[in-house]
């Protein structure tokens, strides 16, 4: 698994149908029906398929060295550890004879993607989602470790970040105000505001020691969800690339921005209360606002990379959001 954010042009590409026929005949897995790229997965390394005997998902062309036993290790922790719904079995093929590389195959899950039924939910709906995805973070983060960092992708050991957690934190975020400045105006204003909040928060992060399992990446695309006795509830979690051990509060980030821009503020707020009731508010509020300007700071960068620039200064952008998620 890896903390380190991913840009690759390897794909799975779209392979032939006997290519897919041979692969289904390696695992006995029936006669090729049909087959796509999926809809999901920003690095295109999956690809759906329908045999006669079921459906799978194949993902391919690693994009490091150990990728495919890393997640097959972090799934089989998971199955055994937690009652959480995750792709088993996840078989790694490493023969490179049918696609030209290595590949995993796993069954599909049950369930859709938030976004293709977010139009057809009500707020109560949105509500059981975010209450059952809080649900679901706790027991994955359950599987704690005695140090923060990597997990190594072939001996499955943790390397340690470099320094303290904290450090490589607070560096990464000051590494990507800096990189953000080569598509955006940051001012020294809006640089001594971020320093400020590191600043604050730095006795919290300093004393913190409970590492946990964290995802890297909770957002729509990598979760399923299902109407379980009558009501909406998450059924699957898949793609486990940029897992890593750290503060679990990392995990909340995504969702919280993702309900706040789709102006469902108060079930941001809900999940953030249903996942940290009894923890010390204070405490909280700094760690969760440290994990949130991390990727706002990421999202400020790509957001004017991309040619959608934001019109205000990036302190007050930042601030209003805290204000909306009752941070600030």
């Amino acid at each position: 698994m890896t903390a380190e954010l991913l840009f690759t042009s390897k794909t799975i590409g779209l392979p032939t149908k006997a290519q897919m026929n041979e692969l289904l005949a390696v695992h006995g897995l029936g006669t090729l029906l049909s087959f796509n790229e999926t809809k999901e997965g920003a690095m295109k390394q999956t690809l759906s398929i329908v045999s006669t005997k079921g459906e799978w998902i194949v993902k391919g062309n690693p994009i490091y060295e150990g990728q495919l036993e890393e997640e097959k290790y972090v799934i089989d922790c998971l199955a055994g550890k937690t009652s959480l719904q995750v792709p088993t079995p996840y078989i790694v093929h490493h023969d490179p004879a049918i696609l030209g590389f290595a590949y995993s195959i796993m069954p599909k899950m049950k369930g859709k993607h938030l976004h293709d039924v977010a139009e057809k939910l009500i707020v109560a709906d949105h509500s059981a989602i975010a209450r059952s995805l809080a649900g679901v973070l706790k027991e994955m983060h359950e599987w704690k470790s005695l140090s923060y960092g990597q997990l190594h992708p072939l001996n499955h050991t943790i390397e340690p970040f470099h320094s303290s957690y904290k450090d490589w934190l607070f560096n990464r975020i000051v590494h990507w105000f800096h990189d953000a400045k080569k598509y955006s105006t940051l001012t020294e204003g809006d640089e001594r505001w971020l320093y400020g909040e590191l600043r604050r928060a730095n006795d919290v992060f300093s004393k913190m020691n409970d590492p946990c399992f964290i995802m890297g990446d909770v957002k729509p695309g990598n979760f399923l969800i299902d109407q379980l006795e009558g009501q909406w509830a998450i059924s699957g979690l898949f793609d486990f690339t940029n897992s890593y051990f750290a503060d679990p509060l990392v995990d909340l980030t995504k969702m919280t921005l993702f309900y706040q821009r789709q102006d469902l503020v108060d079930i941001a707020n809900q999940f953030i209360a249903e996942y940290t009731t009894g923890q010390p508010v204070i405490e909280v509020q700094l760690r969760l606002r440290i994990h949130l300007l991390h990727q706002l700071v990421l999202d400020w960068g790509y957001f004017h990379a991309m040619g959608q620039p934001i019109h205000t200064s990036f302190e007050k952008w930042v601030r209003t959001i805290f204000i909306h998620l009752q941070l600030e």
